[in-house]
């Protein structure tokens, strides 16, 4: 049987995921799963035939992600298929504090930033100390850093873009960033950062399987076969409009080679978190 690891899942404490149900659907977004709580969430995912997965909560607002964070890593211990990733907001209170706990006495396996929430670009000096953080303890951050999926009107899109990663690689140099959906819409410089820094990932996550993007299949197998050590299989579960079995048939479309699609389906996600110490 095909061993799954679905690095790119958000649920949230069920007050909060209303009110993102909401937001959604004030952006126009149809989502299938919209209104459901994370318990029936869960079910879905066990439904999907994931091994683990990453849960990625981010914080809209500063001294929200203590409590954020306590409730994911309640959440995964009672849900052994996720892995926890922290939340932290530049303007927490005590940022160092929310890092420490949720870093070093919580174990939590990395990080999610979503700077289209933050409003922040990568290279904001007030995200220095996140990134030190991680890289001093060799975990991953997780970084919604590119334009996809947002439009050059929204608002959100003044604080992204793939460029403002360069900065922060050369500063922390060995840092361990995934990049969501592919670097969509950016992804010949995704490649770039790619090829410069071993430590830069990228996530299949919204981008591989989605029924209204047109990605080229032959661009898609050569980067993947190009960097089979760096791509990781996500789905962007349950914030999609389709069905989250999507990327992974997309994925076997592709017709990679067996070493390489069991590098993006699992190995690459379990020795991106290896000794993170992560102990449900």
């Amino acid at each position: 049987m095909e061993r799954i690891w679905d690095s790119h899942i958000h649920l949230f404490p069920d007050r909060l995921l209303q009110a993102i149900w909401k937001w959604f659907a004030r952006a126009g977004w149809r989502i299938p799963c919209s209104g459901r709580d994370p318990e029936s969430l869960y079910g879905t995912l066990e439904e999907t035939g994931i091994e683990r997965g990453f849960l990625l909560p981010y914080a809209h607002k500063p001294d929200i992600s203590s409590d954020l964070n306590s409730w994911v890593r309640d959440f995964c211990r009672g849900h052994p298929r996720l892995i926890p990733f922290a939340s932290v907001h530049p303007r927490d209170y005590d940022m160092n504090s929310v890092l420490v706990t949720a870093l070093d006495e919580g174990g939590f396996a990395g990080l999610k930033l979503q700077l289209a929430v933050l409003r922040y670009r990568a290279d904001d000096p007030s995200l220095f100390p996140i990134y030190r953080a991680a890289l001093l303890r060799n975990k991953p951050v997780v970084i919604h850093a590119g334009t996809a999926p947002y439009q050059p009107h929204h608002p959100e899109y003044g604080a992204l873009g793939l460029e403002r990663l360069w900065p922060v690689l050369d500063a922390f140099p060995g840092l361990k960033l995934v990049i969501p959906h592919l670097g969509l819409n950016q992804m010949d410089l995704a490649a770039s950062l790619l090829d410069a820094h071993s430590g830069v990932h990228l996530d299949t996550s919204w981008a591989l399987g989605h029924p209204e993007l047109d990605l080229e299949r032959s661009e898609l197998r050569n980067l993947f076969e190009a960097y089979p050590d760096r791509i990781l299989y996500g789905s962007d579960f349950p914030l999609i409009e389709h069905d989250p079995l999507a990327g992974l048939r997309a994925l076997r479309e592709l017709e990679l080679k067996p070493d390489t699609r069991d590098r993006i389906l699992w190995r690459n996600a379990r020795r991106l978190i290896e000794n993170t110490g992560w102990c449900p």
